[in-house]
């Protein structure tokens, strides 16, 4: 998430740095002006795209838990019992070997 977060304030400063200096005269630096807001463009639609599919993921995900817990609740009962005693004892372990 973090790397989104700087990725997106990347692309902002870019978008800025470019309004700022677009007095600039020179063909040279309109193509590459150009060239750099193309890059940005596919940049974010890509980011956009791997967003999306990483969100339709995790409800895929979530999806699936949720019929297994209705189709199993005593089963998911007693997998969320032992898996929060065994996370309890790992802890408590952890903490007396300190």
């Amino acid at each position: 998430m973090n790397n989104s977060r700087n990725f997106q304030q990347l692309l902002t400063d870019v978008e800025e740095l470019l309004a700022s200096l677009d007095d600039e005269h020179s063909p040279r630096f309109h193509e590459l002006r150009d060239r750099v807001e193309a890059t940005m463009s596919q940049a974010k639609a890509a980011l956009t795209k791997h967003s999306n599919a990483t969100v339709s993921q995790v409800r895929h995900y979530a999806g699936m838990a949720d019929d297994y817990i209705t189709g199993y609740p005593r089963t998911a009962f007693a997998s969320g019992i032992l898996i929060g005693g065994l996370l309890g004892f790992l802890i408590a372990s952890a903490r007396s070997s300190d």
